[in-house]
């Protein structure tokens, strides 16, 4: 661990070197360049990069991303992992996968397989949204079970409801 926490130092002071050289010459980007792959490194021990959704993977968790398209849900709907996630159309029920929360700005993160606590508040969500891995604290394993979660407000839906029916759910279709 010191050994690490040396290479942590010595990787430190070679970056604050290269910024107090105002003028760098073109051996010197190439070794930089090496020390700033040294350093990401690092960082990736610590924390590694998100993985990619894999629709093999269990369980599913995926966070609404920015649709911004002009095709809406004529109704969204929250509903368990037996309905398929998309747009839902006046004929065809789909969970809607791009909610957005109109009180707290924020896309919804949808987490297949689990159910919220009732230890689940707005505080751990303000706190851990959208760390789908620090949210699974507050989540109990139960199949069929889709979680749903804002910074402002939570919902676990194993059948189909519309999100127009829940008053205090603020949750819009973002666009597909």
């Amino acid at each position: 661990m010191a050994d690490m926490a040396d290479d942590i130092d010595d990787l430190l002071d070679e970056v604050e070197e290269s910024f107090e050289n105002s003028k760098l010459r073109t051996t010197d980007v190439k070794s930089e360049s090496a020390k700033t792959d040294d350093l990401k490194d690092l960082l990736e021990e610590f924390e590694p990069p998100p993985r990619p959704l894999s629709t093999t993977d269990s369980p599913n968790t995926l966070a609404s991303q920015p649709g911004g398209g002009s095709n809406k849900c004529s109704t969204p709907y929250l509903s368990g992992t037996t309905l398929p996630e998309g747009i839902s159309t006046g004929t065809i029920l789909r969970a809607c996968d791009k909610l957005r929360c109109v009180d707290c700005d924020s896309y919804v993160v949808m987490i297949d397989g689990f159910t919220w606590t009732k230890e689940t508040n707005y505080l751990f969500l303000r706190d851990n949204y959208p760390n789908v891995s620090r949210l699974r604290a507050r989540l109990d394993s139960q199949r069929g079970v889709r979680a749903y979660a804002c910074q402002c407000r939570h919902r676990s839906a194993k059948e189909k409801e519309s999100v127009n029916a829940e008053k205090n759910l603020k949750w819009v279709c973002g666009g597909h």
